[in-house]
């Protein structure tokens, strides 16, 4: 009985298995492929266009770098994103990034009251 279990769990397997050459993978062309030489002080460069509308191209140095990529959600939207990057970080650009909720005028009185409020205990306490 066990024998037949053993076989039919081997059978199972088998047939179960992951197939071969049902995914179906298409590459994508390089249309465009510039890359800038590298260099003595370290900076690059380079441009890649795919075939599926991918594009990205950067220039760089030893302690910064600038550069911009773009694509095509699935539901048609494009999306560009500009950036720069270096010893003060990394900054984007781009209209589909998130940002912060505008603030009304009260936020903003707020705001000054607060560091009226600060601006008072820190010379009151240079006083001292």
């Amino acid at each position: 009985m066990s024998i037949i279990f053993l076989v039919a769990c081997c059978i199972c397997v088998a047939v179960a298995r992951p197939q071969q050459g049902n995914t179906a993978v298409t590459p994508v062309p390089i249309l465009v492929d510039e890359r800038l030489t590298i260099d003595p002080q370290g900076g690059y460069g380079f441009k890649i266009v795919a075939g599926n509308g991918i594009k990205w191209q950067e220039i760089g140095a030893v302690a910064s770098k600038s550069g911009q990529y773009t694509f095509t959600h699935p539901d048609g939207t494009p999306h560009t994103l500009s950036y720069t990057a270096g010893v003060g970080g990394f900054h984007p650009v781009s209209d589909l990034l998130p940002t912060p909720h505008p603030l009304e005028p009260w936020h903003i009185e707020q705001i000054r009251f607060a560091e009226s409020q600060r601006a008072a205990a820190a010379a009151a306490t240079t006083q001292v």
